[in-house]
């Protein structure tokens, strides 16, 4: 009889522990509290796509305004400017952004950012010199800790999900991410569809039947077409931005509504600590990340990807876009080119459990070289096929260097994603702040080649981190999933022949 008590105490205690683990997520829940297991699975993928639909939005009236201000603002190179002064705020913003990220919360610092948009949206509504390059400055200062936090959130989630539901935490990491990156992608969709029918009925409006003359001058002269492009009724303007700023009320709304604040470690402390823990720890974890010599290499991908986004929202959206073939045809390339990149972040996420992500940079890189040796040898002239082929290659490169760059570096460091991700964010930014400033020098052949160059640069020194941070089952994941399941295979077998013959 004791020896029975004894028993069914042993066994509520195995249940009490295992209930602790999955509060915890530490292990697998017990067979108990399927309910339990199911609820933390909602709660997590609702975090995800809830932050990636209010990004969704968020970023279709940002990515929209951005790739306008080339063409819009041409005069005295406003546009440009205030593009590479946002970026360069970004990178400024690096240093402090662990600690605005840990002061915050990971929720409250995507809304920050999501805030700071709102306003620089507004400011478009009257482009000077006074109220665009603040809102710039605005911006960019903010856009680092939104990212950071981004991506410290997902990979949070992706870690606390990866024992629950039995998968590898770089799986699920790598997947997240290019959900992410998949709805801000997909942003370009409706923010360029809305702005080019707008720019098209304003364009049938005043220009008339003199904008072919125009266009085709303007493709073999960038000065004529920059006068030209900039000349749009005020009123068409007003639409387009009041548009973009009820995209950004709704993407705030979203994130209020879906997304959970994710508790702290400590949240009651002194105040000394709260300086040692919000202040000076975090700012020195980040000055050493510059030192680890991996993310140091991966810094390149960054900075490579930086300069492919900036190249398209400048060089290519004023010089074959809107020179070419019109300003209001910038937003129906751009919205290809946004969807080709989503569609690779999404489907890269999914693909690197079977296919190697070297295999994938590889394949990326070959693209990108072959785009810029075209745009060095061709003469450039008016050709619809011409810009949205290069659209869809270019998207596809850079969906695969934001999804692959931004989850090794939550592979690599998970315990330290939000000092790794604002190190990992300043490259970006850089890149990015290079780019634009490069344009506005109108040095393309020394942008093409200066990307040429980084780009094998970059996927050498990948490799590197590749071959020396992953494991052979990591680099190799397919070879490695069909010897498992051949083996799987095998004993079933042997276990069917052995009840058979019993």
């Amino acid at each position: 009889m004791a020896s029975g008590e004894e028993f069914e105490l042993e066994e509520e205690r195995s249940e009490q522990t295992a209930q602790r683990q999955d509060d915890d997520h530490v292990n697998v829940p017990a067979r108990g509290c399927l309910p339990c297991r199911d609820r933390d699975v909602r709660r997590a993928y609702r975090n995800v796509y809830g932050l990636g639909l209010s990004l969704f939005f968020l970023f279709s009236a940002f990515q929209s305004v951005q790739n306008l201000q080339s063409s819009v603002n041409a005069r005295g190179g406003l546009g440009v400017i205030s593009l590479s002064l946002l970026y360069a705020a970004f990178v400024l913003s690096g240093i402090v952004t662990t600690s605005i990220v840990k002061v915050l919360g990971t929720k409250y610092a995507v809304m920050g950012g999501m805030t700071c948009h709102l306003v620089y949206i507004v400011c478009n509504y009257y482009p000077t010199w006074y109220s665009l390059i603040p809102a710039s400055f605005l911006i960019g200062f903010a856009s680092g800790p939104l990212w950071a936090a981004i991506s410290a959130h997902i990979t949070q989630i992706a870690v606390k999900l990866a024992p629950i539901v039995r998968e590898r935490q770089d799986f699920l990491i790598s997947q997240f991410t290019g959900a992410i990156f998949l709805f801000t992608q997909v942003s370009h969709l409706p923010g360029n569809l809305a702005s080019s029918l707008i720019l098209l009925h304003a364009s049938d409006a005043t220009n008339g039947s003199s904008e072919t003359a125009a266009i085709v001058e303007g493709c073999r002269n960038s000065t004529i077409s920059a006068s030209y492009a900039g000349r749009i009724k005020d009123t068409y303007w007003y639409i387009l931005v009041s548009v973009f700023v009820l995209f950004d009320l709704i993407a705030i709304f979203i994130l209020a509504l879906l997304v959970d604040r994710l508790p702290s470690s400590d949240p009651f402390c002194s105040s000394k600590a709260k300086f040692k823990r919000f202040i000076f720890d975090p700012s020195v974890s980040t000055i050493k990340m510059f030192f680890k010599w991996r993310l140091v290499f991966l810094g390149f991908m960054f900075v490579c990807s930086g300069l492919v986004q900036s190249f398209a929202f400048s060089v290519f959206a004023k010089e074959y876009v809107t020179d070419c073939l019109g300003l209001s045809q910038v937003g129906f390339v751009l919205m290809v080119l946004g969807l080709s990149n989503a569609l690779t972040s999404g489907v890269v996420g999914k693909i690197v459990k079977y296919v190697p992500r070297l295999v994938i940079v590889l394949i990326a890189t070959s693209i990108n070289v072959g785009l810029i040796m075209f745009l060095l040898l061709w003469e450039r002239i008016p050709s619809y096929l011409m810009a949205f082929l290069f659209a869809i290659g270019w998207g596809f490169t850079g969906g695969v260097w934001n999804t692959l760059s931004s989850s090794f570096v939550g592979i690599l460091y998970p315990t330290e994603s939000e000092p790794a991700y604002s190190v990992a964010r300043m490259w970006q930014a850089f890149g990015l702040t290079v780019g634009f400033v490069m344009s506005y020098f109108d040095s393309q052949a020394a942008f093409l080649y200066l990307l040429l160059g980084l780009l094998l640069i970059t996927t050498g020194l990948y490799m590197v981190v590749e071959f020396k941070s992953q494991s052979r089952t990591q680099i190799f994941p397919c070879l490695v999933f069909c010897i498992k399941e051949t083996a799987a295979g095998s004993v079933e077998e042997e276990e069917l022949v052995t009840r058979a013959e019993s």
